[in-house]
């Protein structure tokens, strides 16, 4: 019930966002699934770097929820912890570029997961707005889905 209650709080225009945000995974993934031979490897290419376009941005989103009211003094230690965390799925999703492509997805598909359970923490720890995993779980499923999909196609 109280996942509901967030879910109706999310801001009409970040889910619009975020649903036109989606719209990349979803159209690689089918070209790569039945689009003609010719389309595979584009399309492959292009979802492996769209995944690690938007996997950067929720790690600079989760640089944000670090520096949101960091107290630099008394939370210098707590605060490089966070900024540290907040770097990884930059760094992943440029490790994932140069993997070989399914490697690549995968890596990238697991890694929005983790970064999935990061927003939960934020939001648990009053760091992100309470609405925000309730906004980040359809996107992370259909990117999730999506790249899965184009490992084993």
């Amino acid at each position: 019930m109280q996942f509901a209650v967030k879910a109706r709080s999310v801001p009409l225009v970040a889910l619009w966002l975020a649903g036109v945000g989606v719209i990349p995974f979803f159209v690689c993934a089918t070209l790569i699934l039945v689009g003609p031979p010719e389309l595979f490897a584009p399309a492959s290419d292009a979802l492996l770097a769209y995944g690690a376009i938007i996997l950067s941005f929720l790690g600079g989103i989760q640089w944000g929820f670090a520096t949101r009211g960091a107290r630099a003094a008394s939370q210098s230690g707590i605060l490089l912890c966070k900024l540290l965390v907040s770097v990884v799925p930059s760094l992943v999703a440029w490790v994932a570029l140069l993997a070989p492509r399914e490697p690549g997805f995968m890596i990238l598909a697991g890694t929005f997961l983790l970064v999935f359970l990061m927003d939960i923490r934020a939001a648990c720890l009053n760091q992100a707005p309470a609405w925000y995993p309730s906004l980040r779980l359809f996107p992370t499923l259909v990117a999730v889905a999506a790249l899965i999909a184009a490992t084993f196609a």
